[in-house]
């Protein structure tokens, strides 16, 4: 129950965070893999990080919250929970959420006032990722 209600705070998290992203990006003319509390992703071309990394300890928990937006493509969100040892996918469970496979991770799939989230459990970590164009989970999430 207290991951499912953190699990909830976290998504208010991330939606407030993106609106407040900050303009000052400078954009990537590449993709680029990057390694957030152990787990590596992709950002595509033509993203650009828009504001500091946030931590969550306030939530009582340890994790990593990194916001990328371009301009023209939207935004992707990605956070990482650390500290969810023996975490099960049925706890990310959202109401009205579909199971689903990305690139080889079984997890949850739904849409929530506007963006488009994907989570599931790698390495005994709880990940969110939020995009604005569903199919960059494909290209953000990693095998």
């Amino acid at each position: 129950m207290k991951r499912k209600i953190l699990l909830m705070m976290l998504v208010a998290f991330l939606i407030i965070g993106a609106a407040s992203a900050g303009e000052n990006v400078t954009y990537s003319n590449q993709s680029e893999n990057v390694t957030f509390e152990g787990i590596d992703f992709v950002i595509p071309q033509g993203f650009g990080e828009s504001r500091d990394m946030e931590d969550f300890d306030e939530l009582g928990s340890e994790g990593q919250t990194c916001f990328y937006i371009n301009e023209a493509d939207g935004e992707i969100i990605i956070t990482v929970i650390s500290d969810w040892m023996g975490m099960s996918l049925d706890e990310l469970y959202k109401e009205g959420a579909n199971q689903t496979s990305i690139n080889g991770h079984e997890g949850w799939n739904y849409t929530e006032d506007g963006l488009h989230y994907f989570a599931y459990v790698h390495d005994d970590k709880g990940i969110l990722i939020g995009v604005t164009n569903e199919t960059r989970l494909y290209e953000v999430i990693l095998e």
